[in-house]
């Protein structure tokens, strides 16, 4: 997995019509919008509307809306607008509200962005560093260590969990290191492969001993530990290399001023160090799309191992 992907590498509250649209179902509202707000301020621009903020579930849509407060705060004060923030229970969501212009900006991973560039046409502005300044995280498997488990070996015929399949960290890494270290696919290496929507969903599963196994990544982990999550049963057993780190994007029918007004404001957060505590991020440095095109050699490369399975 390691050698591989190195030389690859070279508001929870969805509105009526995103629920529609997507078949997701909202998990509480963070804030309000009055009847007809979403139709009356979803115009190309929306210059003179708030700033409807997207943000994937990776740790659970009422905590990531929560954990992103200081940049909702940070657009509100320097773009002079107010903010709405939005998440759902499945990173889908997101991606159709912003396909269907019900959202202007999006907190992604780099998988999720990379599926909302192609078909929703999201473009990168910022990209978030971890902690210890580096733009980029780590995809991880965790077990509990009562289950004795401790390496990918040891794991063989037990339940394991994935997030989504639009989760970098969640399916996409530990898909192609699962089958470059075992030869098979996840489903035919565990005995039961389930999804859990969420990190979130994913490592409390495995702390209480519902699933033996599952993905996650280092960034949401600690972020989970900071809010009080116990973890102190966690037994990591397999690492990736380093993954893109996750990105802010701008709707492309958006003007290029707001694009960089929301770059601008978001590097300017990145001094105010109690919002990066809160956060658990190091900061945010501005982002491009082909930041991203290792994602999209990844995806490549799990097509192939796939096909070359089924052969």
């Amino acid at each position: 997995m390691l050698s591989s992907l190195k030389r690859l590498y070279s508001l929870t509250l969805i509105v009526a019509m995103i629920i529609t649209s997507c078949g997701c179902s909202d998990s509480g509202p963070a804030s309000k919008a009055e009847p007809g707000q979403a139709e009356t301020t979803n115009s190309a621009t929306n210059e003179l509307g708030a700033i409807r903020f997207g943000l994937i579930p990776s740790e659970g849509g009422t905590d990531i809306v929560e954990r992103f407060k200081p940049v909702i705060e940070q657009l509100e004060m320097e773009l002079g607008r107010p903010v709405e923030a939005f998440s759902a229970t499945e990173y889908l969501g997101i991606i159709t509200a912003m396909k269907n212009k019900q959202v202007d900006v999006v907190y992604f991973g780099p998988k999720s962005y990379v599926e909302a560039n192609r078909i929703a046409g999201a473009i990168a502005v910022a990209k978030e560093l971890n902690l210890d300044g580096l733009a980029g995280y780590f995809g991880i498997i965790v077990t509990n260590q009562s289950t004795g488990i401790q390496s990918l070996a040891d794991a063989r015929g037990r339940s394991f969990g994935f997030t989504t399949p639009n989760s970098t960290s969640g399916y996409l890494v530990p898909f192609i290191g699962i089958m470059e270290e075992t030869g098979m696919t996840a489903e035919e290496y565990f005995g039961d492969v389930k999804y859990t929507g969420t990190h979130g969903n994913a490592v409390r599963a495995v702390i209480a001993g519902d699933l033996d196994v599952a993905a996650t990544n280092t960034l949401d982990l600690r972020a989970m530990q900071q809010s009080g999550l116990d973890a102190s049963a966690l037994v990591e057993i397999w690492r990736s290399p380093e993954i893109p780190a996750g990105v802010i994007a701008v709707r492309d029918d958006l003007p290029i001023e707001f694009r960089e007004q929301v770059t601008a404001a978001l590097v300017k957060l990145s001094g105010d160090q109690d919002a990066m505590e809160q956060m658990a991020r190091g900061g945010f440095v501005p982002a491009t799309d082909e930041d991203y095109d290792y994602i999209r050699l990844l995806e490549q490369r799990k097509v192939e191992m796939a096909a070359e399975s089924d052969g």
